[in-house]
């Protein structure tokens, strides 16, 4: 197993060098955070005076695009980093020679020599949009003007990993349902197309009339042998024009908006956009990012584009003059909103407010997501339940027919 060498620091901010076994960089890093040691730089002595194209050890993770776990764990780094005294281009060096992903490695080598030629964080981070979102330059700007990055980073980190926890969570939920579900149609699909047909002929044969069920079995997996692949082509048709048009800002307004009048799901995506909206605003107004500047960032980061658009709305309106508790006052926004940020308003405390809201939806979402994993599991037993009880009904009505003959 390789041996790693590092630069860190311990709890009390002093440097400490040494070695750590581990099978690769990123978990010899995780094993001294755990050991409560914060690492600057890590590196396999095995690997030095190779180039960085990083050919001599091929892992295909590395040519991934980078994540935003990837994002976590590099805002915390740099965080603590600042905190600790190193300078920024300091912090970028040694977050880039830690970096797994080639994307992340190359973007924070492009950052570090702009900084060097005198450029700012904030514009360094706005260069490379492909890797970090708009917001995130904007609120190191504003950061910038008040000394507070490293807050602003650890507030940042914070924000994504609790977005990232619910869709933990949401995915954990329905892996399970999902895998049972496709299982079930394979059987089902298995019987009807193949055991079933094979045993008509037998009773067929012997001149036993097929009960209404077997016959009906029998007649639906005719009818799919027949125009199975003219269904099958109209669904993928289907699918694939939906798929065009949410490429598209309109049809990705109509399909978000839809979504959201789905029973159980529409309130579930409500409470996560409005929460993430929320929270962005009170994180944005907090590090002196004006009300306008954080509904434009906003409504280009948040994902439903019918909550997009009611932020990107109340701007203008906000421009014309009008308050942000009637600039709000759309459809798909709630009344809490624009009762809660009436209230910030009269009391000069907006961003406290939004953080409260953002609060109150991010508990209301895991109590949905909750509710939908506890939901999902009986009515996917049911499901499948009745499509395999469907076919070994008809399978055993059948055989009874044989046996009474």
């Amino acid at each position: 197993m390789p041996v790693f060498e590092y630069l860190a620091l311990d709890a009390n901010g002093a440097e400490r060098v040494g070695q750590v076994e581990a099978p690769d960089a990123r978990t010899a890093a995780l094993q001294l955070r755990e050991a409560n040691v914060f690492v600057l730089s890590i590196r396999d002595p095995a690997e030095s005076g190779r180039d960085e194209t990083g050919l001599g050890r091929f892992s295909p993770g590395r040519y991934l695009s980078t994540s935003q776990a990837d994002l976590v764990f590099l805002f915390r780094q740099l965080a603590l980093m600042l905190r600790a005294g190193h300078t920024v281009v300091q912090a970028l060096e040694a977050n880039r020679e830690m970096a797994v992903k080639f994307q992340l490695r190359k973007a924070l080598g492009r950052m570090r020599d702009m900084i060097e030629d005198g450029g700012s964080l904030s514009r360094a981070l706005a260069a490379e949009k492909r890797v970090f979102p708009p917001m995130v330059s904007k609120l190191i700007e504003a950061g910038e003007k008040s000394g507070e990055i490293d807050s602003i980073l650890e507030r940042l980190a914070d924000d994504i990993e609790r977005r990232l926890d619910i869709k933990r969570q949401l995915i954990t939920a329905m892996t399970y349902p999902s895998l049972v579900f496709l299982v079930a149609i394979g059987v089902t699909a298995g019987l009807v197309g193949w055991v079933i047909p094979r045993f008509a002929v037998f009773l067929s044969a012997r001149g036993v009339e097929l009960p209404p069920i077997t016959q009906f079995l029998l007649d639906l997996a005719a009818w799919f042998q027949d125009w199975g692949a003219m269904f099958g082509g109209g669904v993928a048709l289907c699918v694939f024009s939906l798929l065009v048009a949410y490429t598209t800002k309109g049809g990705k307004r109509v399909v978000d908006t839809l979504t959201l009048y789905i029973p159980v799901v529409g309130p579930t995506l409500r409470s996560a956009a409005l929460g993430q909206a929320a929270s962005m605003l009170s994180m944005q107004l907090r590090s002196g990012i004006t009300l306008l500047q954080s509904l434009s960032i906003t409504a280009g980061v948040i994902g439903n584009q019918a909550f997009a658009d009611a932020f990107a709305q109340a701007g203008e309106r906000i421009l014309g003059g009008q308050p942000l508790s009637i600039a709000l006052r759309v459809k798909v926004v709630p009344p809490l909103i624009r009762h809660m940020a009436a209230i910030g308003e009269r009391s000069g405390e907006l961003e406290t407010v939004m953080q409260s809201l953002g609060d109150y939806y991010r508990k209301d979402l895991q109590a949905r997501v909750k509710v939908m994993a506890a939901w999902v599991e009986p009515v996917m037993i049911l499901v499948v339940g009745g499509m395999v009880g469907t076919v070994y009904l008809a399978f055993f009505q059948a055989a009874l027919k044989v046996s009474t003959k």
